[in-house]
């Protein structure tokens, strides 16, 4: 083989592999952009799920957990409904934790949380409402059922 040859060769293989290094190239270059669009997206939504978890704690009881949970969910769906549907749930978690430690003092200034008593009393609360609910229903059920009977009575005679 001459040099020609080689030169030749090498050049043709080399033009060959531009379109897949420039495929990969691009593949890398768009892979990097969807994660600084991420990081963009992924803040704010963070901060809004967990302002609306907190929200949510002012009339009803929800511990840390639930409130956690539930603003990773928000978030997920809100990341999946963008097109980002291989969000890592470890960098959702760590992004709703640093959002709710920036806005923890205003949030429980903003929206004083429910306690479990507070749920307790509320609960006994609906209880004796229903309670009085269906006590009156009876009662108006019954002076139904008396009128009726006095009508009864009266075509009788």
């Amino acid at each position: 083989m001459d040099t020609n040859t080689i030169t030749k060769l090498i050049t043709t293989i080399a033009i060959a592999a531009i379109p897949i290094i420039g495929a990969y190239v691009s593949k890398v270059i768009l892979g990097n952009k969807q994660v600084v669009n991420l990081i963009q997206v992924l803040s704010p939504l963070a901060k809004d799920a967990v302002v609306a978890m907190q929200k949510l704690g002012v009339t009803e009881f929800l511990k840390g957990e639930d409130k956690l949970s539930g603003s990773i969910k928000i978030v997920t769906k809100a990341l999946t409904a963008l097109g980002f549907s291989d969000a890592d749930e470890t960098l959702i978690k760590n992004a709703v934790e640093k959002e709710y430690a920036l806005l923890i003092n205003e949030l429980d200034q903003t929206y004083p949380q429910m306690t479990d008593e507070q749920a307790k009393v509320q609960e006994q609360v609906k209880q004796k409402q229903s309670e009085l609910a269906k006590a009156d229903e009876l009662a108006k059920a019954q002076q139904s059922l008396a009128d009726a009977q006095a009508k009864v009575n009266s075509l009788e005679s």
